[in-house]
């Protein structure tokens, strides 16, 4: 039996709880993998929240059998996307990882689909697509928290064809996804200025970026600190279509991971992981495994339903440097 933190109904941390699943054996194209390490992402909280509460009754119209259930006789939901762990079983027609290997994994899914399995979970099964191989120079809890930043900030650089000599504004840029951005771009020979609180400043300059902070003047401190005219923008935060458009940056190279009206009146790019590709994880790996990007974990938390708890209120509280892990032992 597989343990998993999952939840059963929408609110806070506290619907979160403990329960166990039965796995079956892979079936073809499927690989069985024991968790290491889960990271834990905004999406997560959103969806445990209530996002898809519209689409909930819509599900429970065509199923009523779901109009009588209560507590315990609700499924439990997976939480998570994220996960590090080793293979231990392998269907039929997989080849590109054996029982044995270390992987890096991401639980890939529409937003708004509930989720039987989530990466907060003891073991996985899932489709050997959606994992690669992990470099031994990368550690599990670095790797648990890789899948959606890696794939995310990937994307996105290739929605606003980010590249040498350009001049890239990124908003949250000392964030788990943001953090990526920002050293992505550097490795392109991007010029970096990074929105961000007045205490993640030295973060951003050790990255090699130009700190800027958020407030009334953020426009002005973007201008002043700009060797040249800001050529694209990468929102990881949201709400900021509206000032990249002001500073005069074209819609089609202003990319933005939380879709407001703002966006399609700027002619700005929706991006993330919609523009990203599994792949992607792996190419990340590969620079942190020759040093060229890190990603910077912000803290650990075991696997326990309280701990998780405190691990989604402390991501909730924002001004998250890097990611939270979960590590599974």
């Amino acid at each position: 039996m597989a343990r998993m933190i999952g939840y059963r109904h929408f609110g806070g941390v506290d619907v979160l709880e403990e329960g166990s699943v039965s796995l079956p054996a892979p079936a073809e194209g499927q690989v069985l993998v024991s968790v290491r390490a889960a990271g834990i992402n905004p999406v997560d909280y959103k969806l445990f929240g209530g996002l898809t509460r519209p689409l909930e009754v819509i599900r429970t119209i065509v199923h009523p059998s779901r109009w009588f259930a209560r507590g315990k006789e609700r499924p439990l939901r997976g939480v998570g996307q994220d996960f590090a762990g080793v293979v231990t079983a392998v269907g039929p027609s997989v080849n590109n990882v054996c029982v044995g290997d270390e992987v890096i994994g991401l639980l890939r899914a529409a937003p708004w689909s509930a989720r039987e399995y989530g990466a907060l979970a003891t073991d996985i099964l899932t489709s050997a697509t959606n994992v690669v191989p992990k470099p031994a120079s990368v550690s599990f809890d670095v790797a648990g928290g890789l899948g959606v930043a890696a794939q995310t900030a990937m994307g996105a650089m290739r929605s606003v064809k980010a590249d040498a000599g350009d001049i890239i504004v990124v908003a949250a840029a000392a964030g788990g996804v943001g953090g990526l951005v920002t050293q992505l771009a550097l490795a392109r020979s991007a010029t970096v200025i990074g929105i961000a609180g007045p205490s993640n400043a030295d973060y951003l300059r050790s990255l090699g970026a130009i700190p800027v902070s958020y407030g009334e003047s953020l426009e002005q401190q973007i201008r002043d600190a700009a060797p040249s005219p800001v050529t694209a923008f990468i929102d990881c935060f949201g709400g900021y279509a509206s000032l990249a458009h002001r500073l005069g940056v074209p819609g089609e190279r202003v990319g933005t991971l939380v879709p407001t009206p703002a966006i399609a009146l700027r002619r700005a790019r929706f991006t993330g992981g919609r523009d990203g590709k599994i792949a992607d994880i792996a190419t990340v790996a590969g620079l942190i495994d020759r040093g060229t990007v890190n990603l910077t974990i912000a803290g650990t938390y075991p696997f326990d339903v309280e701990q998780v708890r405190a691990a989604y209120t402390e991501l909730m509280g924002g001004h998250v440097r890097g990611k939270i892990v979960i590590t599974i032992p």
